[in-house]
């Protein structure tokens, strides 16, 4: 059950990050001010790390002793 959470955030850090990256109603990057980029580069890292936090707790959940 643990593992299926796990990977159920994982999975929405993931989205997160696609959402970010692909969101067809955002301003290009080059027109974006100092601050809005800052914020997008801090948004990405972040549901990187949750996937990634996600992915392994999965891994290590599913491992038997």
């Amino acid at each position: 059950m643990a593992q299926l959470i796990a990977f159920i955030i994982s999975m929405a850090g993931l989205g997160l990050v696609l959402y970010l990256l692909f969101n067809k109603r955002q301003k290009p990057w080059n027109e974006m001010n100092e601050t809005e980029q800052k914020k997008k580069k801090i948004l990405i890292a972040s549901g990187t790390t949750v996937f990634l936090a996600g992915l392994l707790a999965s891994l290590f959940l599913g491992k038997k002793k």
